[in-house]
């Protein structure tokens, strides 16, 4: 196998898939498409990953690419925009779906498969818990068509499988749920396991989440690169639950308890746009009063999910969750300033029967 190159090489999955690669690509060159090479060389974490390089470029600009290889093996494309206030739009859909289509346009020209990081919510939001999406569910444009993160993901996979296809591009969809676990070093995709641990909830909406260990998902993505013949779409499926559930598990290692309150999906709306207004009067403040009503919108769904192939293909099996909250809680306690009080409860690890028969299957409690 040629070189490889990844974009989203500073995120949170980016950072696994780099170490995962390093364990299982063996002496593959490795590239990672970055902004600043000064800022990527300074990071703490990228010291031990001598086999990657670094290369300056910008993905939503073709001419920018000048010093990626000619010729590679694949591309894992995980760089993307996550927003969801409808005002931010037109800036995520420029990213996440032109920027896509400049990996497709990369790939026919070097020559390589392109692996892309969509998510699940493109066809698993559902009013009820016993919703669920494999990959052969169709796209839910009604009902996501007014979240622009997930709107934005849905049209990147649309318009580059077309692209990908007139272009004789191998492209694969990878979709994830939440992903979770250590080492998110910018603290975006564990924000709201921050404000739980630091008592900053008031309430809990009545929704579901979906969510995997981010260690699975580059795991994964690795073997979704080297497998011969991939299936054109792969979900990674892994512990569906109510927001309560969910919350009641960290409480259960960090000994920090449950809001009293609960939020029914028609007051969280009406919350929601209240703080709308109100930040209209308050043009100073940076950050808004409350969540955009988009994020309220999507609490109020279930996220359960299936994979027809993931576990064969790929060898996918989603560990105990409960092992994910807790190496998730237990970095942030060592990592994130005014955590470091907390007194966790070590988490045992379910039989290995039970992970078995999670394997490409949703896990409903």
């Amino acid at each position: 196998m040629g070189p490889i190159l990844v974009t989203g090489a500073s995120g949170f999955l980016g950072r696994h898939l780099l170490t995962t690669w390093k364990e299982q690509g063996g002496d593959v060159p490795c590239y990672a498409l970055v902004r600043d090479v000064q800022a990527w060389d300074k990071m703490d974490w990228v010291q031990g990953l001598s086999h990657v390089q670094a290369v300056k470029g910008e993905i939503t600009d073709s001419e920018s690419l000048g010093q990626v290889p000619e010729k590679l093996s694949g591309i894992f494309h995980l760089a993307g925009l996550v927003r969801h206030s409808k005002t931010d739009r037109a800036e995520v859909f420029r990213i996440n779906v032109d920027a896509t289509l400049n990996m497709v346009r990369l790939a026919a020209k070097t020559g390589a498969r392109l692996v892309f990081v969509s998510t699940s919510g493109t066809v698993g939001a559902f009013d009820s818990p016993d919703g669920w999406a494999d990959e052969n569910s169709p796209f839910l444009e009604d009902t996501i068509g007014g979240w622009p993160y997930y709107a934005s993901k849905l049209e990147a996979e649309i318009q580059g499988r077309a692209l990908a296809d007139e272009l004789g591009v191998e492209f694969v969809v990878i979709r994830p749920p939440v992903m979770l676990g250590p080492g998110d070093h910018r603290f975006r995709t564990t924000d709201k396991v921050i404000r739980f641990l630091r008592k900053k909830f008031p309430f809990l909406p009545l929704g579901g989440i979906n969510f995997i260990d981010v260690r699975d998902a580059a795991h994964a993505l690795v073997q979704a690169m080297k497998i011969s013949t991939p299936k054109t779409v792969y979900h990674l499926p892994g512990k569906a639950c109510s927001i309560e559930e969910f919350y009641a598990m960290i409480e259960a290692i960090s000994n920090v308890p449950l809001p009293r309150f609960r939020l029914s999906p028609g007051w969280a709306q009406v919350i929601a746009r209240t703080g709308v207004f109100v930040d209209r009067f308050r043009p100073w403040k940076k950050s808004s009063l409350l969540p955009d009503p988009v994020v309220f919108e999507m609490a109020s769904k279930f996220w359960g999910l299936r994979s027809l192939y993931a576990a064969d293909d790929l060898g996918f099996i989603s560990r105990d969750p409960r092992v994910t909250l807790y190496d998730t809680v237990h970095w942030l306690k060592e990592h994130y300033a005014g955590l470091e009080h907390l007194e966790l409860v070590q988490t045992s690890e379910a039989p290995a029967e039970e992970r078995e028969s999670e394997k490409g299957v949703v896990v409903q409690s």
